[in-house]
């Protein structure tokens, strides 16, 4: 549960049944070539070759027992749980109030998230999702109460679950340059369907006793996408809406006006918070970058800056992220 009846009163509860009767259409990401085969500006051959990424020598390390994860420490009561084995190098966080805590998505679901946050704090602790890409989702059915935002496909998305079929090349060849956990068969390995138990909308205030979080909604980068505020702290945790790396524009699930438009949101209130933790790769970025993140898009769509391109596809390279897109979204795109 989310604790305190005022969490209760202002969400949504959903009722399995509903749920489960969602549309099974989705959208399939441009991002492979005929032959099955992801570009090379998407995922780069041996990719591991830059890591460790130099942020995580500034941070604090936490030894736990589970293996799959490294776990730093950000501030007091927050925690970043990263999956560096694997190509999406997944990051989930732990946030800790005095009553409860909250983990904002988790991950790829290969290893055992729940035993982590259960050696990180004994409070009951529930599951957001920023969004419900299957990276954010992979470990949700390893708790009992799960959130995302009150939108059709982010329901949908978690009571399909993911097959292994989708799953499986994310878990052979390049995409993984560790050891897999034992219990994981990535033949028949896939992430189990989930209900959420409730949803939240824009502005909602999670409490957690000493510390809220207030969903932004976020949309773009996928139909439902938010980011969560601690105002207390000044952290963003963004999501995929941004992150260090090559920001997905590219898929078909995504609104590029919608994604423009967020990052010009989170420009408005870069007052209230100093840092992002965003979903992939590095947990503690300044949050300056958001700044130049939307100066970015701006400059693409006026058909300005250098980029690579591939099968279609172009990655613009910035300082601290790159960006992804089609050349018919550049094309297509009209400005709000």
């Amino acid at each position: 549960m989310f604790g305190s009846t005022e969490i209760a009163k202002s969400l949504i509860i959903i009722p399995i049944f509903m749920a489960l009767c969602m549309s099974t259409s989705c959208s399939q990401e441009a991002e492979k070539g005929t032959d099955g085969t992801r570009s090379e500006l998407i995922q780069p051959n041996k990719w591991w070759g830059s890591l460790p990424r130099p942020v995580y020598k500034k941070l604090q390390r936490v030894d736990t027992s589970q293996d799959w994860f490294q776990v730093y420490s950000l501030t007091d009561d927050t925690y970043a749980v990263y999956e560096p084995y694997q190509f999406e190098e997944a990051i989930c966080y732990l946030a800790v109030g005095e009553e409860r805590g909250v983990v904002i998505d988790t991950g790829t679901g290969l290893g055992d998230l729940r035993a982590v946050v259960g050696e990180l704090t004994t409070l009951p602790v529930s599951v957001i999702n920023t969004h419900t890409h299957w990276d954010h989702i992979g470990a949700n059915s390893q708790f009992d109460t799960i959130a995302c935002y009150n939108h059709p496909e982010c329901i949908r998305k978690l009571t399909d679950g993911v097959s292994n079929t989708k799953l499986r090349p994310s878990l052979t060849g390049d995409s993984i340059w560790k050891p897999l956990p034992e219990n994981i068969d990535p033949e028949t390995w896939a992430i189990p369907p989930v209900a959420p138990r409730y949803v939240f909308e824009d502005g909602h205030i999670f409490d957690l006793g000493n510390r809220t979080l207030e969903v932004m909604y976020t949309p773009g980068h996928s139909p439902g996408s938010v980011c969560f505020l601690d105002s207390k702290n000044r952290i963003l945790f963004t999501g995929d809406t941004f992150f260090p790396g090559p920001l997905y524009a590219h898929p078909e699930d995504v609104n590029i006006s919608d994604y423009i438009t967020s990052i010009k949101k989170m420009e408005t209130r870069m007052n209230e918070y100093d840092h992002v933790c965003a979903g992939h790769n590095d947990p503690w970025v300044e949050s300056e970058v958001i700044q130049r993140v939307s100066k970015a898009f701006t400059e693409i769509m006026r058909r300005e800056g250098r980029y690579e391109e591939d099968r279609g596809l172009r990655r613009y390279r910035f300082d601290g992220f790159d960006i992804l897109i089609r050349t018919d979204q550049i094309a297509q795109y009209r400005e709000k």
